[in-house]
């Protein structure tokens, strides 16, 4: 994976992952404000309003395989999912892949 020197640097390093060719594709990219995929988690209004725009989004499926595979994509609205949608499915994942080992 390339990386791409940001400025201003974040703290702690100045090296982080360039995005995806897919994020290109994106429509929060072209849509709203950074901030609107960053609601407070009980805003349920601006959470719905990013949530629709990523049911119609043509890559929501490879936003939710990031998220769902990156520690750094924890926070915010990726691939139609809020944190608490993401951390249930890891868990319904994981468990079912211990039921499929056991069998």
């Amino acid at each position: 994976m390339a990386l791409t020197r940001l400025r201003p640097r974040p703290r702690g390093t100045d090296l982080l992952p360039a995005p995806p060719r897919w994020a290109e594709q994106a429509l929060c990219a072209r849509a709203g404000q950074p901030g609107d995929w960053y609601p407070d988690e009980d805003d349920q209004a601006a959470t719905a309003a990013a949530i629709e725009v990523c049911d119609r989004c043509p890559v929501r499926a490879a936003c939710l395989e990031a998220a769902m595979g990156s520690r750094w994509l924890e926070h915010g609205i990726w691939g139609g999912t809020t944190r608490a949608d993401r951390r249930r499915l890891r868990r319904n994942r994981k468990n079912a892949a211990r039921k499929a080992a056991a069998a």
